[in-house]
């Protein structure tokens, strides 16, 4: 059952998206002091629920997002790719289905290019297979002013959900 209060969001696939990177009421959903830097400055460009289900983001490198070398350090991408890879799972949850968005289990990055401070990137990210209980999902960044790839992970998930009671 959706909760009333994000019922008109359910509609909406870019909605829905944006609301699970801005919930701040429910307990299971508490960004870590180290996404606190990068949440401000991702945002939801669009969504599309059919299969595979996609959700696009643009994201602006800043100083607190990088390394000595003014780049977007390589941490800061894996999480970037961790959070924006699971939400392709939001437009297709439902209680009994991957309503918890699952636990990451491997997440692989390749890094091909720096992206130094005040670069723009676009994170495409789509769920390739979702199972009961494993999901495969793909991000590929790419630098906004000329689309090169600047990296692309592979993230593979465990579903969490509760058994349903029979």
């Amino acid at each position: 059952m959706v909760d009333k209060k994000y019922q008109d969001i359910y509609d909406d696939p870019v909605e829905r998206a944006k609301a699970w990177l801005t919930r701040d009421d429910d307990e299971r959903w508490k960004a870590g002091e180290w996404m606190s830097k990068l949440l401000p400055h991702l945002e939801v460009t669009s969504a599309d629920p059919s299969t595979p289900a996609s959700v696009t983001f643009s994201f602006t490198c800043l100083e607190e997002h990088c390394n000595r070398l003014e780049n977007l350090h390589g941490g800061a991408a894996a999480t970037l790719f961790d959070l924006c890879t699971t939400i392709p799972l939001v437009l297709i949850s439902k209680p009994g289905f991957w309503q918890y968005l699952g636990v990451t289990r491997n997440l692989n990055v390749t890094y091909f290019r720096p992206v130094p401070k005040g670069e723009e990137v676009i994170i495409e990210t789509e769920a390739l297979q979702v199972g009961k209980r494993l999901a495969t999902l793909k991000g590929v960044m790419r630098r906004k002013r000329d689309g090169e790839i600047v990296s692309i992970c592979e993230h593979l998930k465990a579903n969490i959900d509760p058994e349903p009671k029979v």
